[in-house]
């Protein structure tokens, strides 16, 4: 598919999504400062703490989006190319210290240590650690909505639990949810990421031509349902994750099953 044509698709289908997200929030929020006023979120400009984590998990359709934003605003693919990879390249290189991607919570309390913010992060101005404001706010992933904390900054700093609103989390989660069955829709598979490692990829010929194919089942996979479109989602993953400049090892394998399932048993403790 040509990127004219994928925007025209996706962009009116993901802001119709954003859209019904942002009122159902909205409500949400109101709702909840009502009945539980001692628990005010507390989440401002100038906090950057969730700016600077190893995983700020974006759809690929959802980088694609803001991209072709960045690219309307004025902003050339070479600047973005050359900005989302020197990020890229910060990034890979402090995964080495410990031997791989940061899947795990013990290696994104470490990644925190290298104080490497989102290249979209805003951080003239700031003199505080992790001070800053995101320079794309309007236009910026779900994740980034949705993902709020009502305890004490210092803990998003440090990696640390915190409370949240469930209520709101899920609404946020399900959200992103439609938008990967959109993907899968339009193109036959969708990759969940870290936003800059995927805008990254995007920048390159490879990953947005692999991001633009029309990607049909296997039979193979067709026969195994949910597991093969699994599979085939996660063959874009690592597709999108090699033309960002990096390669999945045995251990990353190993380290992102055991992240997986630990999400799979984590909750937070909110109303």
């Amino acid at each position: 598919m040509e990127f004219t044509e994928a925007l025209e698709t996706l962009l009116p289908l993901v802001d119709d999504i954003y859209d019904r997200w942002l009122l159902d929030a909205t409500q949400l929020r109101e709702g909840l400062a009502q009945t539980h006023p001692e628990s005010p979120i507390t989440c401002a400009k100038g906090c950057g703490a969730c700016c600077h984590f190893a995983v700020v998990p974006a759809t690929a359709g959802e980088a694609f989006v803001l991209l072709a934003r960045l690219l309307a605003a004025g902003d050339t693919l070479d600047t973005l190319h050359a900005r989302f990879h020197a990020y890229a390249k910060s990034y890979f290189s402090a995964c080495e210290k410990w031997g791989g991607l940061p899947f795990t919570d013990d290696r994104q309390s470490l990644f925190l240590k290298e104080k490497l913010p989102c290249p979209l992060l805003v951080t003239e101005g700031y003199r505080t650690p992790f001070g800053g404001h995101c320079g794309v706010f309007e236009a910026r992933p779900l994740i980034c909505d949705y993902f709020h904390s009502l305890d004490a900054p210092s803990l998003c700093a440090e990696k640390k639990p915190h409370a949240s609103f469930s209520r709101v989390v899920e609404r946020g989660e399900a959200a992103i949810e439609e938008v990967r069955a959109l993907e899968r829709g339009v193109f036959g598979r969708s990759a969940l990421g870290h936003l800059p490692l995927l805008l990254a990829a995007l920048c390159t010929r490879e990953g947005l031509a692999l991001f633009l194919e029309e990607y049909e089942l296997t039979e193979e996979q067709e026969a195994a349902g949910e597991n093969g479109q699994h599979e085939a989602d996660f063959e874009l993953y690592t597709g999108l994750l090699a033309a960002s400049g990096y390669s999945l090892t045995q251990d990353d394998l190993h380290n992102l099953i055991a992240a997986q399932e630990g999400l799979s048993s984590q909750r937070n403790g909110a109303p």
